[in-house]
């Protein structure tokens, strides 16, 4: 049987492979998984999303600054259709700018973290008996896996 569990990079895999070892078990296999080296794509495709999106809080801008732009066109000159399409305009420009503001702050912060060295995570695979499989379990379990399948 084989139990598969994956490990935040730290000593704990370390110990938890020497003490599968302790019990006999020495088919196990730790594979590292690599972190991302490029920059997500900041716009998405149809097939594609992030669920990140520029333009949700530029339309509540529009509709909010157009509606007062329509309403204030009827006492200023210009009329209210002038207006209106000046406010949603202006609205639509403000809400974009405050989600990129807001977007290159998170991935500022985001960055910070990966420079303090967090690494990616391992996935460890242990073969193993059937009998075996509960004691490797516990074991894993005990050393801090983020997540365990057998198989």
């Amino acid at each position: 049987m084989q139990v598969l569990a994956t490990f935040e990079h730290s000593t704990f895999v370390e110990i938890a492979i020497s003490e599968l070892e302790e019990k006999g078990i020495t088919a196990i296999y730790a594979v590292p998984l690599d972190l991302r080296k490029k920059e997500p794509r900041l716009l998405d495709s149809i097939h594609r999303a992030d669920g990140i999106s520029f333009i949700d809080k530029g339309m509540i801008f529009a509709f909010m600054f157009g509606t007062i732009g329509t309403s204030k066109g009827f006492v200023w000159q210009g009329g209210p259709i002038i207006w209106g399409i000046a406010g949603s305009v202006i609205g639509f420009l403000i809400g974009v700018a405050l989600n990129w503001f807001l977007y290159l702050s998170k991935r500022n912060k985001n960055q910070l973290q990966l420079r303090k060295g967090k690494k990616g995570d391992i996935i460890l695979i242990v073969t193993c008996e059937a009998n075996q499989v509960s004691v490797v379990e516990d074991i894993l379990w005990d050393h801090k896996a983020l997540g365990l399948a057998i198989t």
